[in-house]
């Protein structure tokens, strides 16, 4: 039995810098962060049930000296229930989440799960079937994972302002050492620690270069009736890096149209022109 406890968790957002801010934090002298990213516990019921201490046994390895320790499972954000559960085992705990524009965001969980083979649509027809604004568990959530202001509210109904910090992925980009910066700041670890890999990014897109598994990424029809056991079978050989196709105008138009009530709520939260997320 452990009694190190997380003081810090970053909640979110899938696809959203959340693995580069991993990798960073996890050379940090002052931080310890499992070497299992995705915990999990707070998002997923079958995680939550096996009990706090199987969760906390994550964080035993924790040096004395480390001042920061925490976290990081992107699908805490839009889960429901996360807020409560995380409230009642971690009051003061201190929350991260990175944000995104929503219609990029959407469409880089789209191509992964069409590079995985696991999703059967186009994107046209994923925003005619599936285009809504709650998350629901169980669900991918191409686009309620997007609609954070609603989920930012839920939090503060729950935790102090001063306990969340709300990053823009813009920012990572644009300018990472102020991005790190001012996250370690937040932690309360020397803000002036540089790393090798801070402007890099961790989870670039690739695919593989043999014929089987390019049939299939360009047939998404077909993988509907792929088995799993089958599917792995074709993520063999060489891989290559890999940008996927631009989004239809028309697509594009209708999710702007989408997302532009809640970025205009989230950009008066944060005090923050967000007009280009509706370019």
């Amino acid at each position: 039995m452990t009694n190190v406890q997380p003081n810090f968790l970053i909640i979110g957002s899938q696809k959203a810098g959340t693995t580069s801010i991993y990798h960073i934090l996890r050379q940090h002298p002052q931080i310890f962060m499992p070497v299992r990213k995705e915990i999990n516990f707070f998002f997923l019921d079958a995680e939550y049930e096996r009990g706090y201490q199987a969760y906390l046994a994550h964080f035993a390895p924790a040096p004395p000296e480390a001042a920061a320790i925490g976290e990081a499972s992107p699908g805490y954000i839009c889960h429901p229930l996360a807020p409560s559960r995380i409230h009642q085992r971690l009051p003061e705990v201190r929350l991260v989440l990175t944000v995104r524009n929503p219609i990029e965001r959407a469409y880089s969980q789209y191509w992964d799960n069409r590079r995985s083979l696991s999703e059967y649509r186009t994107f046209d027809q994923v925003i005619e079937t599936a285009l809504e604004a709650d998350y629901h568990p169980g669900r991918l959530g191409y686009f309620s994972r997007g609609t954070y202001i609603q989920y930012i509210e839920r939090y503060l109904e729950f935790f102090p302002r001063q306990n969340l910090l709300v990053l823009p992925f813009d920012d990572l980009r644009q300018d990472a050492a102020g991005f790190y910066r001012r996250l370690f700041d937040f932690l309360g670890v020397d803000p002036e620690f540089t790393a090798s890999g801070m402007d890099r990014s961790y989870n670039p897109a690739a695919v593989w270069k043999n014929p089987f598994f390019r049939w299939f990424l360009h047939h998404p029809g077909a993988t509907r009736y792929l088995p799993a056991r089958l599917r792995r079978l074709t993520f063999w050989g060489q891989q290559t890096r890999w940008r996927y196709p631009e989004m239809s105008p028309q697509a594009r138009q209708k999710l702007m149209d989408f997302f532009r009530p809640w970025n205009a709520r989230l950009a008066e939260f944060l005090g923050r022109d967000l007009s280009h997320w509706d370019q």
